[in-house]
């Protein structure tokens, strides 16, 4: 049986599900954010490669899930494909694919969630980072939560909830006064404050007096999913065996750079390496790879707590990066207090 130490930050997404053909032939597994040339649809080849029993892709475009479908027949013309679209920052479109999932009575259960969808540093405040990459997936998840806890009381393999954060979580915490950004730093609760001192490092500019900045937003959004699965472990792994694992991918080349400038993904990759970190851009096959282990990998430990804090949660390189992420990310206080404020963002509460 494979394990962590033989795959390394370049290895193919392809070669870590081929390490665990037990943990995917026969599953149900869907992806979100799911169209051409994307981390989605290299993350979905993977699985595919090890034959599925059903492989469910989400996207905002009936257009691009169809066409990252038909790429992937092509390839894998056995697999059993199911477009699902969903656009994550409608809460109604949420609702209305879960909807229609649970009441797929071909579909009766689902083995592993990957929440791989998401935006980077929208320039100017719309519909903000937070709302799709992470309140679209916590209500997406939930809604679905029962097809999971089915898969994993009677599945002898993993069942996984897998949330792809980034290594730009620790620009900033949750801001849980002002998750839409109508403050500047200066007023928010020290705790919830951008780390402005290291966005100056990486971009030249600290940004302290802006009230809204694209990449503390991205960021923000990026701590919630970290939050999100140290949340789902305590509430789901004692009680029904899921585990979740946040990843980040690394620096790859995909459409989510579009809103950055080349200058500014060339000043962060520099200081990136600067710091002794791997700066290499992957391609899309070789981000996927942490994505597919941490959802399938065999040795993965059940995320623990130590103190206030998660240990095992975060994943980057396959393998778990308790070192690199921000003690903001793995707090189960903080952790706690998004769950409440997402619930109340949903309108709804959930208890399994």
């Amino acid at each position: 049986m494979a394990n962590s130490s033989e795959f390394g930050p370049l290895t193919p997404a392809i070669e870590v599900a081929a390490a665990f053909p037990n943990n995917i032939h026969g599953k149900t597994v869907i992806i979100t954010g799911v169209s051409p040339k994307s981390l989605g649809l290299a993350t979905a080849a993977a699985f595919a490669s090890q034959s599925p029993a059903n492989l469910i892709l989400t996207g905002r475009s009936p257009d691009k899930v169809e066409a990252a479908i038909n790429e992937l027949k092509s390839i894998y013309p056995n697999v059993k494909y199911h477009a699902l679209i969903l656009d994550l920052a409608s809460q109604s479109s949420v609702r209305a694919a879960a909807a229609q999932l649970n009441k797929d009575a071909s579909i009766p259960s689902v083995d592993i969630l990957i929440n791989n969808a998401g935006v980077m540093a929208i320039p100017t405040l719309t519909t903000p980072d937070f709302a799709t990459n992470h309140i679209g997936h916590f209500l997406f998840t939930n809604l679905i939560l029962p097809k999971l806890i089915k898969a994993a009381s009677t599945s002898s393999t993993p069942t996984r909830i897998i949330n792809v954060t980034s290594f730009g979580h620790q620009f900033s915490p949750v801001r849980f006064s002002d998750v839409n950004f109508t403050k500047a730093g200066a007023e928010l609760p020290e705790s919830e404050r951008p780390e402005y001192q290291k966005t100056e490092f990486f971009t030249g500019k600290s940004h302290a007096d802006d009230v809204y900045y694209g990449f503390f937003s991205y960021a923000q959004s990026k701590t919630a999913n970290i939050l999100h699965s140290v949340a789902l472990n305590q509430k789901l792994w004692e009680k029904h065996g899921i585990a979740s694992f946040a990843v980040h991918p690394g620096a790859v080349d995909t459409n989510i750079n579009r809103h950055a400038t080349p200058s500014d993904i060339e000043l962060a990759l520099k200081r990136v390496k600067e710091l002794g970190f791997d700066s290499a851009q992957k391609t899309p096959g070789q981000g996927a790879n942490t994505t597919v282990f941490a959802a399938v990998g065999s040795d993965l430990r059940p995320v623990g707590f130590e103190g206030d804090h998660a240990r095992g949660a975060y994943l980057a390189d396959c393998k778990v990066d308790d070192e690199n992420v921000a003690a903001f990310a793995t707090n189960k206080v903080f952790a706690e207090r998004l769950w409440a404020l997402s619930e109340e963002l949903v309108g709804e509460k959930f208890d399994f």
